[in-house]
């Protein structure tokens, strides 16, 4: 049957030619806003209306693969369903590869979690890292001017102009929010002729880099980057469509970073070393629960020069080591690409031991802390900006090959790294903190637990902690801002 599937071509997806694509692009619409509340894509409500944002997102781009100019029906809403069906029941090659090869569930984690998590969780702490990234400034990188000099606009006009389209497409806010009010929302949105051209691409241009990155190769589309990411305005000479109202937060944040370091990777590594790692520092320390904390320290191993993890973080007799990634996954990795899935893992083992090494030269006493911790005390998080999600396991097992080539380690020591030292998105980082929660508690809750040892995340969303203080004035600010415009 998922043979089948896979061999078919999805000439199913022909159907589409039939029918316009004003009708088509306004259905996913709807459904986008069905899934909207006045905050995030509400994956519960998802469930209640049986579509999925990444197959709306996918229904979209073969609206446009598929679509002729002399297309006259008016998209049916059985027509929809049965291709969203149609859609979901379709499988990659290489997912049928990993259930021959018996790593089905782990190939299956990584492009449903590459797929899925980016339209999930609180698009205001997104709008907020995203405002700390492109409006920072030091004496070394000022990101403000770097943004205007490469997209012509502020960075502010954007996230109220994201702030605005999620609000007034969201069907939480329809219903709540008279009509009239609505209108002036989206108004005001759209008043920003700049933005608005940014974040627009036309018809042909859409299918032109679709193709670009994945030939006509169907199912590459599926499971790939949609245009809409970076481009949630489909424009032409009489209309402008927003398939996915909720991807223009995307499009403004992660997207955006994409765009303007494009071909630029001084700039990407400026910006992990300058931005990420200052971001990360701010954030942490204004955890109520923060006894102590530092940025990178200086220290010397014999001769060389070196510099500790970025920051390290203390709560009363506990210390977490957090190192910064600004990687990104490969679209390769969509193609379930091996080599580039194993040198992922590669990278992640080496980041892993990078901070191993830094608490063992803690504890051999190469620099100090503001008290001494016992090494059960001691914490490591490699803080990547988008996970691969790859196989944790993997990553562990890479992790013991690369040292035992180098020293005999341990059972007692292999457990130690596997327990105390993890890889986590940003995101994951976030979603605790900016609630004025520490994620300490999760670690320690996994200790002796092995079958958590690999676990992507470790999270618990908190409301009883109220929200860190830059956090609060952000949100109150960008309020304010809008509330001005009138």
């Amino acid at each position: 049957m998922e043979e089948n599937l896979v061999r078919s071509s999805l000439d199913f997806l022909k159907v589409l030619e039939r029918f316009t694509l004003e009708s088509k692009l306004l259905a996913c619409q709807k459904y986008s806003s069905r899934i909207m509340t006045c905050s995030q894509v509400d994956m519960v409500k998802a469930y209640e209306e049986n579509i999925m944002p990444w197959e709306i997102e996918a229904f979209a781009a073969y609206s446009i693969v598929y679509d002729t100019n002399d297309a006259t029906e008016e998209l049916d809403g059985k027509t929809f369903a049965d291709t969203i069906t149609l859609i979901r029941n379709c499988w990659h090659s290489g997912l049928i590869t990993a259930e021959e090869n018996g790593e089905y569930p782990e190939a299956f984690m990584m492009i449903s979690a590459l797929q899925q998590f980016p339209v999930q969780g609180v698009f205001l702490q997104k709008l907020y890292r995203y405002h700390y990234f492109f409006t920072f400034q030091n004496d070394r990188l000022d990101m403000r001017k770097v943004f205007f000099d490469k997209m012509g606009v502020n960075y502010e006009q954007l996230e109220e102009f994201a702030f605005l389209v999620f609000l007034g497409f969201s069907k939480e806010a329809q219903d709540t929010i008279p009509p009239i009010e609505l209108q002036k929302v989206l108004t005001k949105a759209f008043k920003d002729k700049d933005v608005l051209h940014l974040l627009s691409i036309g018809k042909e241009e859409y299918r032109k880099q679709l193709f670009s990155l994945y030939a006509d190769n169907i199912i590459d589309q599926y499971y790939g980057l949609k245009i809409q990411y970076l481009y949630p305005f489909i424009s032409g000479q009489d209309f402008t469509y927003i398939p996915s109202p909720y991807l223009v937060v995307n499009a403004v944040t992660e997207s955006m970073l994409n765009r303007i370091t494009l071909r630029d990777n001084k700039l990407r590594r400026e910006i992990g070393k300058e931005v990420i790692e200052s971001y990360l520092y701010d954030i942490v320390g204004q955890l109520d629960t923060i006894s102590w904390i530092s940025p990178e320290i200086a220290y010397k191993k014999g001769k060389a020069n070196l510099l500790t993890s970025d920051v390290i973080a203390a709560e009363g007799d506990a210390v977490i080591f957090y190192d910064t990634k600004a990687i990104t996954p490969s679209l390769k990795l969509r193609k379930f690409d091996a080599a580039e899935i194993e040198d992922d893992i590669k990278i992640y083992a080496e980041d892993v031991i990078q901070i191993y090494n830094q608490i063992n030269n803690y504890l051999d006493g190469l620099f100090q802390m503001d008290k001494a911790y016992s090494k059960e005390n001691i914490y490591g998080i490699v803080v990547v900006l988008e996970d691969a999600v790859v196989s944790r396991k993997k990553v562990y097992e890479k992790v013991c090959n690369i040292l035992q080539d180098a020293v005999n380690v341990s059972e007692e020591e292999k457990n130690y790294i596997c327990s105390h030292i993890k890889i986590l998105p940003l995101r994951a980082i976030e979603c605790m903190i900016l609630q004025n929660t520490s994620i300490l508690p999760e670690l320690k809750e996994q200790l002796d637990k092995p079958e958590k040892w690999y676990y992507y995340t470790y999270t618990n969303t908190t409301t009883e902690n109220g929200i860190i203080s830059s956090y609060a004035q952000y949100e109150h600010d960008l309020k304010g801002r809008i509330s001005k415009q009138g």
